[in-house]
């Protein structure tokens, strides 16, 4: 059993920003992230990725980066009753959408759907496995940019170990995206 997924790798600067936008906020009942943790989800490939196959099918991927910035907080379901509090894009979000897609299309012939929701891009702060009410934090992170931009010019294959401290992600391939 491989649980996998295609991300955005954030840079170190932006990470540290994000730590800096965020140390303050304690959410009680929630399980946080840690640094190592936070990435721009593009598709989710469930318990049984195959690793090779996946990475071998996103060779030569030719969707183009662009310049995406963190920013703005929210909440799923809702900033009242949610599960999951986020940073969301304050740029880009075409950009990391477009990767999306790009990902999803080479995938399908491997069997890999993407998830019938609209796609949001986001970092994932906390999970909640009550609903909670996230507007205080949310509040308290604010609606303005997180860092600076930065250029997006390759997304990563990870393998996600489940450990009762949290999950660890293991990258398994970094693919180049044109320049």
């Amino acid at each position: 059993m491989t649980r996998a997924f295609v991300a955005v790798k954030l840079p170190n600067h932006v990470l540290d920003a994000v730590r800096a936008a965020t140390e303050q906020v304690k959410v009680r009942g929630g399980r946080s992230m840690t640094i190592a943790q936070w990435h721009l989800t593009l598709q989710f490939l469930g318990d049984d990725a195959e690793i090779e196959a996946v990475a071998g099918a996103l060779d030569r991927f030719a969707v183009r980066g662009g310049r995406v910035r963190l920013g703005g907080a929210g909440a799923f379901p809702s900033a009242r009753r949610g599960r999951v509090l986020w940073i969301g894009l304050a740029e880009g979000g075409d950009v990391v959408a477009s990767l999306a897609r790009g990902v999803a299309e080479r995938l399908a012939p491997l069997g890999y759907e993407p998830e019938p929701r609209e796609f949001v891009p986001h970092i994932t702060l906390v999970h909640s496995a009550r609903p909670t009410d996230f507007r205080t934090p949310i509040a308290a992170i604010g609606s303005g940019p997180i860092g600076d931009a930065w250029e997006v010019d390759e997304v990563t294959l990870y393998e996600s170990l489940l450990r009762p401290d949290g999950a660890r992600y293991l990258e398994r391939a970094t693919i180049p995206l044109p320049g």
